[in-house]
Order: structure tokens, then C-alpha cells, then sequence
């Protein structure tokens, strides 16, 4: 408790030296912070894009909604950050906010950085909501505002969730996340954060894929994943985070990853679930107790299976593993994992996963490194489920 407090007193102190932060970095490259809106439920989705790749251990984020919402709350996307309660101030039709999220280990060390969710209290219709800048302050080991202009105003952009028919995710980055694996131990995987809608997919009968021209402005030819997004959009397993965006970059949630196989599944009807975390009406929900009643996924623990976290790469290897044998595939191949000088921090429940995974090509090392604990972007999912889909279960 009193860790809690002395991290609140230190980020209040950096707030009243704001004005302290040198001028210079108004001039340089700022991060963006984004926002995902979900009407029925009125809670926004926040994360932020474009950092540096410097550690970041807290953010202090101020923003002024349209609208009173004296009941606001905050929930940070990771398990090991922590987050005092928010400063809600109301008057005269606005709302101004002073979220704050620290960890003693980096929340980051990428690109992005998925913040949580803020629980308005009430319904929201629009992303008129939301700003079009907010004031932050990023704080690195010792809880320093970080250099490199990576302190100050920042652009906002909101989406609005488009509900059960669409496919949502949360923010990315264009390079592997190789943070230190989150050290708990839940029965298949770590937490998430919940996410921005996907179009329509395909047809039910696509074109070859190979034949299918692509929508999207943000994937080109000349991409390492190219074809593994013509594959699945062509299958009608990923579309687009808008009509002409696929966000690659961007990572996948475990309700993501669980919902595309439901759909290659043909989605069989399932009902009920056996987690606290899955309500009825989430896009998620038959996906999850049809995985849930096939064994394919377990959840952790504290009966939670925390669908909007970022699935790691040896979550998806478990669930993939899983969803082949209930197949009836060949999972009978095995790679050895010790070539991977970061093999000692595969989970213990994803070991045998992982080896299997590695052995039949779905996933290959990053710089040499397995990253067990690192997140999926939007490409490698496709790209693993290129290579599970015609790899494993023979398909075309």
C-alpha cells in the first residue's frame, strides 16, 4: 500500500512540473493515443501507438470527454500494472480525466501500448466523445518523464465497435514484442485489453487466394505477409480493421484467435460458458464455449478466461495444438526447443505445444529467440494460420 501511494505522489509531482518539460520536444515525433467505442457496454478501449520503443513503467494521461460522466472508472489491460483510481472532474457538459497506470516491470517495449479500458458508467453513441488531444506524460525506470519528445499533447482517434458481427482487435506494432513474459501461470495463457471492429468477411465461396485482389491500402505486395492475408481473407477468417485497413501490425486477442477458428469450423452452435469474463451477448461468446466444451482452451485459474488480452505466441501454439487434435490431425512431430537461447521461459503448460509448433513450421524463431511471452500481430496470426491450415490440416 504504501509502494501505491509513493507511485501516486510521484506522477502527481511530475504533473505540477509540467511545465518543466523542455520545449524541444514539442518539436518532435509525438505518440498517438486511440480509442475504441463500445456503445452497449459505454466503456473505451485506450491504447497508444507510435512509441519509441523505449521501456515505459507509467503513463499519466489527461483527456476531456463531451459529456458528464461523473461514474468513470479505469481498468489497465495488463495484470501486473496498476492503475489508483481515475480523477473524474464534471461541469458544464464535460468531463476531464486523469488516468494514471504504473508497473514495475516495462509495460512495453515496442511500438504500442495498450492501455485498458474506461467504464463511462453509461452508454456512449459516437466517437464525439473523445478528444482530438489529450496531455501525457510517459514515465520510464524511477518514474522519469521519458526524453526523446515522447511527453506531451498527442492526436486522438476513435473508432466505434461495430458489435457481434464484426472482429475485433486492439493495438500493435510493426515489430515482435519482446517484453518479458508475464510470469503468471494461468492454465493457457496471459490477460488482454478489448479492441476495434473488422468489416464483413468474404464470401462464403472465395476465389483462390492467390486471385484475390486485397482492399487493403496498408498491405502491399512486396510484404513478408502478403500472402498469408490474401489466405485468410480469402478463406473469410480475418478481414479488415476498416473497408481498406488490415492493421498488421496490430496485435490479436484471445477471443480473436478462438472466433476465427469457431468460423473455420463452419460455427457450430454452442451455448453457455464455463468463464466469469464471457457474457452472452459478446461477439466471442458461442466461439468460446464451443472451444471451451472441445478442450481446445481452459482458461486460467480464477475461472477467467480473458478474452480481449493479447494472445502470446505460445497461447496460440496451445490452442492450435489443441484444436488439431480435436481434429483428429497429426501432432505427432517435435522440434527441440534448446536451439532457442530463450527456450527456459516457455510456460510449462506450452512446452510440448511450442515443440510441436516449431516442428511443423508454424512458428520459427525472432532474432533467434522463441519470444514465448511476446504478442501476436495481425500478420504472424495470419501467417501461423496460413501454415496450420495448410501445414497441419491439408487444406488448399
Amino acid at each position: 500500500m504504501n509502494h501505491k501511494k509513493s507511485v501516486v505522489s510521484l506522477l502527481l509531482a511530475l504533473v505540477l512540473a509540467w511545465g518543466l518539460v523542455p520545449a524541444a520536444y514539442a518539436a518532435e515525433a509525438r505518440p498517438a493515443l486511440s480509442g475504441t467505442i463500445i456503445p452497449e457496454s459505454g466503456k473505451v478501449s485506450l491504447s497508444l501507438d507510435g512509441l519509441d520503443g523505449s521501456g515505459v513503467y507509467g503513463v499519466q494521461l489527461e483527456l476531456t470527454l463531451a459529456g458528464e460522466y461523473p461514474g468513470c472508472s479505469f481498468v489497465p489491460a495488463s495484470s501486473t500494472a496498476y492503475s489508483p483510481d481515475c480523477l473524474v472532474r464534471t461541469a458544464q457538459g464535460k468531463t476531464e480525466l486523469t488516468i494514471y497506470v504504473t508497473g514495475q516491470d516495462p509495460l512495453n517495449s515496442r511500438s504500442t501500448l495498450a492501455l485498458g479500458d474506461l467504464a463511462l458508467g453509461k452508454q456512449v453513441s459516437n466517437t464525439s466523445v473523445l478528444p482530438s488531444t489529450a496531455e501525457m506524460i510517459l514515465l520510464g525506470r524511477g518514474l522519469s518523464a521519458l526524453p526523446n519528445g515522447m511527453t506531451g499533447q498527442v492526436p486522438v482517434s476513435s473508432s466505434v465497435w461495430q458489435g457481434p458481427g464484426g472482429f475485433p482487435i486492439i493495438g500493435g506494432t510493426g515489430k515482435p514484442n519482446t517484453s518479458k513474459p508475464d510470469t503468471s501461470k494461468p492454465d493457457t495463457s496471459k490477460p488482454e485489453t478489448t479492441p476495434p471492429a473488422e468489416t464483413t468477411p468474404p464470401a462464403e465461396t472465395p476465389a483462390p487466394p492467390e486471385n484475390v485482389a486485397l482492399p487493403f491500402q496498408d498491405v502491399q505486395a512486396s510484404d513478408w505477409f502478403y500472402a498469408a492475408v490474401q489466405y485468410v481473407y480469402a478463406h473469410g477468417m480475418m478481414s479488415g480493421t476498416s473497408e481498406t485497413a488490415f492493421s498488421p501490425t496490430k496485435t490479436t486477442t484471445r477471443g480473436m484467435i478462438v472466433t476465427i477458428l469457431h468460423r473455420l469450423e463452419g460455427s457450430p452452435a454452442a451455448e453457455g460458458t464455463a468463464f466469469s469474463d464471457v457474457a452472452s451477448q459478446q461477439y466471442y461468446a458461442a466461439p468460446v464455449a464451443w472451444a471451451s466444451a472441445n478442450g481446445i482452451v481452459t482458461g486460467y485459474g480464477d475461472g477467467s478466461f480473458r478474452p480481449q488480452a493479447e494472445i502470446t505466441r505460445e497461447q496460440m501454439a496451445a490452442i492450435l495444438f489443441r484444436y488439431a487434435q480435436s481434429k483428429g490431425a497429426d501432432v505427432s512431430k517435435r522440434a527441440g526447443l534448446d536451439t532457442f537461447p530463450d527456450a527456459a521461459s516457455v510456460s510449462s503448460y506450452a512446452v510440448d505445444a511450442m515443440s510441436w509448433a516449431v516442428g511443423v513450421g508454424l512458428i520459427s524463431g525472432m532474432d533467434g529467440q522463441l519470444v514465448p511471452g511476446g504478442s501476436a500481430t495481425r500478420a504472424q496470426a495470419a501467417t501461423i494460420l496460413m501454415r496450420f491450415c495448410t501445414n497441419v490440416l491439408g487444406n488448399a
